[in-house]
């Protein structure tokens, strides 16, 4: 059975950016496994200074979990102002494209995560390739910009 949220979004409410980076206060909800997909954990952990030290000692922590943190709304660079919506989840769903599951895997932030309440389980579809391969797959797409330092 399909989870589903239909409560209407109010433009107050906080919801949560799955693609979130490794500070404190962000919410850790899944690390990647040996085979590159997201393990999710049962309940969402507060990132503490101490885990963000010890992580940025190794490769890089986007790489290896998955952080939650409140949405920047148009303090992102990705919100769609027009349609005032996050733009970066229908470009992943454009270029991935991995069809949308019967059942959906249980994750800790789906309630509260900004890609679900505007694309459901869709969204859900192509959250691990947001770590697997999506750069290349932009890349190969032309839709990632690629910066020098």
């Amino acid at each position: 059975m399909k989870e589903l949220n239909n409560k209407p979004e109010k433009d107050s409410e906080n919801l949560l950016c799955p693609s979130y980076v490794c500070k404190p206060g962000a919410q850790l909800y899944g690390i990647v496994n040996p085979n590159g997909f997201i393990d999710y954990l049962k309940a969402t952990l507060e990132v503490e200074e101490t885990f963000v030290i010890e992580a940025n000692k190794g490769r890089d922590p986007g790489k290896r979990f998955r952080f939650a943190g409140n949405c920047a709304k148009s303090g992102c660079k990705q919100w769609d102002g027009q349609g005032k919506q996050c733009g970066l989840i229908d470009t992943i769903i454009d270029i991935v494209d991995n069809p949308e599951p019967e059942d959906l895997q249980h994750c800790p932030i789906r309630s509260k995560c900004r890609w679900y309440r505007q694309r459901k389980g869709m969204a859900c579809a192509q959250c691990s390739e947001v770590i697997r391969n999506i750069e290349m797959k932009m890349v190969e797409a032309d839709k990632f910009e690629m910066v020098d330092e």
